[in-house]
């Protein structure tokens, strides 16, 4: 299932919503020789109608939930996105403010940060190797290199040159928490053993349906295709979703790429 989680989502969710019924429909062709005549098993509709229902009822509610948390995670990392994107935007014109040669420096490293940030995999990034962290370092040592006002300058310019200095020294504090956040964000995943409670009990609700009978093989395998297609899919939500920074769904860089076009951010980090 990995793997389907690297092709667009145009095709993802429909790989597994086909995968699932593919796996079903072979499972039930192969148990349907073996099983009791269709005339025999529907003898017994009513029960296994009851207990489908049940266990149905119950795996849909847990599968529900699980869709509205993996949602409500991938909601926050996308907004933790797009805040790193206005601290960014922030820092870039603070930065501007200040006297030249720091604001120029400082404007570089934070444009080469933003261009660096948006061409990021998060798949192959691992805890202390993100190019990111160096670059998000020297801005901030260059930011503390920044000299105070001359003793002789007036208090309302003191007063602005060092609001300006603590607004660019803040901005950067806060790209460094929401980087942080990030990657915690990014190495999240469903639990092991919640992915295979999610698989056995779609693999239960698609068993009951090998215990109804009806005559025609063609319709039997229609609806057996159409319950496990349903479940694939709305696992396949479940586990794409539960990756927001990888995989056919991630967060959106819109609010970072608007950031370094309204900024020409490009042209100031060459």
């Amino acid at each position: 299932m990995g793997r389907l989680t690297d092709v667009p989502i145009q095709l993802a969710l429909p790989l597994f919503a086909v995968t699932f019924a593919a796996v079903a429909v072979a499972a039930h062709t192969a148990l349907r020789r073996v099983l009791p005549s269709p005339e025999r098993l529907s003898e017994h509709h009513e029960v296994a109608g009851f207990l489908m229902g049940v266990v149905g009822v119950l795996y849909s509610v847990v599968l529900g939930f699980l869709v509205g948390t993996v949602w409500t995670a991938f909601a926050s990392a996308q907004q933790t996105a797009d805040l790193e994107a206005g601290y960014v935007a922030d820092a870039f014109n603070f930065a501007g403010q200040l006297p030249p040669p720091q604001s120029r420096l400082i404007q570089r490293d934070v444009a080469r940060f933003a261009l660096a940030v948006r061409s990021e995999d998060w798949s192959v990034v691992h805890p202390g190797r993100d190019p990111t962290t160096t670059l998000l370092y020297d801005v901030d040592r260059l930011a503390l290199s920044v000299p105070k006002s001359p003793r002789d300058a007036s208090s309302a310019s003191i007063l602005e040159s060092n609001t300006i200095r603590t607004a660019l020294i803040d901005s950067l504090r806060e790209i460094g928490d929401t980087r942080r956040l990030q990657f915690v964000q990014s190495q999240s995943r469903l639990p092991q053993g919640m992915l295979e409670a999610l698989i056995l009990g779609a693999a239960a609700v698609v068993a009951f349906t090998f215990f109804f009978g009806v005559r025609s093989y063609t319709k039997q395998m229609i609806m057996t295709a159409l319950l496990a297609g349903s479940i694939g899919l709305f696992l396949g939500v479940v586990l794409e979703l539960s990756a927001p920074y990888s995989g056919a769904v991630h967060v959106s860089s819109d609010a970072l790429d608007f950031v370094i076009a309204n900024n020409h951010m490009a042209a100031f980090a060459k």
